[in-house]
């Protein structure tokens, strides 16, 4: 067997990387023994979330396949990454940024597949582009908008962040704006849109849009909310906020039948302003494809939370965009800043520009420096919230700090330790938990429980991942007569959306529960982004499975009053800081931790590694390669 063969035996390739490997291996005539496994890893990669494969990590990829990386055998050396790299740009299917080749190697020693290093340099050409220009501030005007959308005094002590935001978003073409939840981004962008409608000469063209339908809900509630139910914002300013939200998809112009959006640079969208929440589950190649769609001179916001989840697909855009989280604006900027937000209260050292940095260094703020700010004030989460004491621990990374945390009592945090992983746990907080769904007297009743309380899981597969808890959870409810004994499909029985279906507008991971209509015909019952519901038969459902428990990736975009949010008894590679911090902070008023504490202190201490090439673009010094 060929090392092509033996890492497809082991799983850790898939039949396409191989294919893809063996193509280009022949392209290349044999000329370069190291291009068909350094090819097939580079095609990996971009399965595993990374849009590159750093040289440098190579070697320890094929020791942990069991895979010969010594120069023995005819397949190379694998050993020095620079020696590596010389080889590899010596073959005709290897070339640089600019090249049109099958594989792209960039001056980092970092190889790609071409769409992807394409992806990356076009979202860095739209931003830095966007980024470059500052609008004129007329503080004589913005100032009296400024004080009656944020009124003195908002904000405890310290820069009020909020106002920032907001005459950064006058300022600039394109910002991002990130924060934990309850940071007040949604209601910072109300106030925005507030400002920009009363500035504008004309009605301004906004779109707002997130890359789930269930996020999208979630954001044209919080803007209504803060449009209709805010004692602070004057009515004649809330009057103008645009409220409509979407799922990016739907934007964008889904083609069922061919490949791409409707909407792209032949046919842009006519937008003057977009607002795009949750970006942090955005990928690459979907910000690529938005960004060709946007005109040059459209404004975009970007809000999310850098700390949570990357995308599930290859990308870890929205980190790569806020860099290290710190702010360091020009001293013009600060300047503006202290003119229209106040004296004296910008954090220097945080604020100055740095004199060097290394290139690409996530600490270097580089030419998107003045377009981040950061909501650090949580109000969601007050000072006694246990899920808040939590999620900032875990965030610290500090064991020691989320132990403490753990030895303090709080009423909204609850910690199952030891017996969490039996079954008998599992059964008697189960069916408390989930009764609600049953007693619900419609669709849309049922599916208001699942948004109320959920369970989420850190892995697809065992006891005490998804399939085994759904597993569970029907067992014990056949036993309780809420489930007929033999039917395999029933009311009241959640499920949740796998693949995509543009025609039936569902997408990978909408929610939806079974339940008769008024012909008692058994129905998928789906909420839409108006708030109402509406029914698929099930033979047209796309790919879809039980979710009385869902994993964490799924649950991003959502929150819950209630999570019950178990992790499995045994460390496992996939457990990680972001994913824990993601799963704590759906949580709004209860959280119960099912987990061995010992296993929660080691996955506080590891951070998802997402290998990408966009934080260098965008902090280039020099111009980068135009497409």
């Amino acid at each position: 067997m060929t090392l092509l063969d033996q890492a497809l035996a082991g799983r850790w390739l898939r039949p396409i990387d191989v294919q893809a490997a063996q193509l280009l291996e022949r392209l290349d005539q044999g000329q370069c023994p190291e291009l068909p496994l350094a090819a097939a890893f580079a095609s990996w990669a971009t399965g595993q979330g990374h849009t590159c494969l750093p040289l440098s990590a190579l070697p320890g990829l094929l020791t942990a396949a069991g895979l010969d990386s010594g120069g023995s055998g005819g397949n190379g050396d694998f050993g020095d990454a620079a020696a590596l790299g010389q080889r590899l740009r010596a073959s005709s299917v290897v070339g640089c940024p600019g090249d049109f080749c099958p594989l792209i190697l960039d001056e980092n020693n970092n190889l790609f597949l071409l769409r992807f290093h394409r992806y990356e340099e076009a979202i860095a050409q739209a931003l830095r582009a966007r980024a470059a220009g500052a609008e004129p501030l007329d503080a004589a005007r913005i100032g009296p908008l400024l004080d009656a959308l944020f009124p003195p005094g908002s904000e405890a002590a310290g820069v009020d962040w909020q106002r920032a935001a907001a005459v950064l978003a006058l300022r600039q073409r394109f910002v991002v704006i990130s924060g934990g939840p309850g940071a007040g981004k949604t209601y910072t962008v109300a106030r925005i849109l507030a400002l920009i409608a009363a500035l504008a000469p004309r009605k301004p063209r906004i779109a707002l849009a997130a890359p789930t339908g269930k996020a999208a809900l979630r954001l044209q509630e919080s803007i209504r909310n803060a449009r209709i139910g805010s004692a602070t914002l004057p009515q004649q300013l809330a009057a103008n906020i645009a409220d409509q939200a979407q799922t990016l998809h739907r934007l964008l112009g889904v083609q069922p039948d061919q490949p791409g959006f409707r909407r792209n640079a032949a046919n842009p969208l006519h937008l003057d302003l977009l607002i795009l929440d949750e970006a942090s589950m955005i990928d690459v190649p979907l910000m690529a494809a938005l960004l060709e769609a946007l005109p040059p001179s459209c404004r975009i916001i970007l809000l999310g939370d850098r700390d949570q989840l990357a995308s599930v697909e290859a990308g870890n855009l929205f980190a790569d965009l806020c860099g290290n989280g710190e702010i360091r604006w020009s001293q013009t900027l600060v300047r503006e800043m202290q003119n229209l937000v106040g004296q004296g209260e910008f954090p220097v050292a945080q604020l100055a520009p740095v004199a060097s940095a290394a290139h690409g260094d996530p600490g270097d703020p580089g030419p998107l420096a003045d377009s981040l700010v950061l909501l650090r004030a949580s109000h969601r989460f007050q000072e006694g919230s246990g899920i808040g004491a939590l999620a900032r621990a875990v965030n610290s990374g500090n064991p020691e700090k989320v132990q403490a945390t753990l030895e303090l009592q709080f009423p909204d945090l609850h910690i199952e330790d030891g017996a969490a992983g039996s079954t008998t746990w599992l059964r008697n907080r189960i069916e408390p938990f989930l009764q609600p769904l049953f007693a619900a007297a419609s669709p849309q009743a049922a599916l208001q429980e699942l948004d109320r309380r959920r369970i989420l899981c850190a892995l697809r597969e065992g006891p005490s991942g998804v399939e085994g808890l759904n597993r569970l959870a029907e067992t014990i409810f056949r036993r309780t007569g809420r489930i007929p004994q033999t039917a395999p499909l029933y009311p009241g029985m959640p499920i949740i959306i796998l693949r995509n279906d543009y025609t039936l507008g569902l997408f990978n991971g909408d929610a939806g529960v079974l339940w008769p209509d008024a012909q008692g015909t058994l129905q998928a019952w789906f909420e839409q982004e108006n708030g109402m519901v509406r029914a698929v038969g099930l033979s047209r459902l796309p790919a879809w499975q039980t979710s009385y428990a869902i994993t964490v990736h799924k649950s991003q975009g959502s929150e819950f009053a209630e999570v019950l949010l178990i992790l499995p008894q045994e460390d496992a590679p996939v457990l990680s800081r972001e994913l824990l911090y993601t799963g704590i902070t759906r949580a709004k008023n209860t959280l119960i931790l099912a987990c061995r504490r010992e296993v929660l202190l080691r996955v506080v201490q590891r951070r998802v590694v997402r290998h990408s090439g966009l934080g260098a673009k965008l902090r280039a010094p020099d111009p980068i390669i135009p497409l």
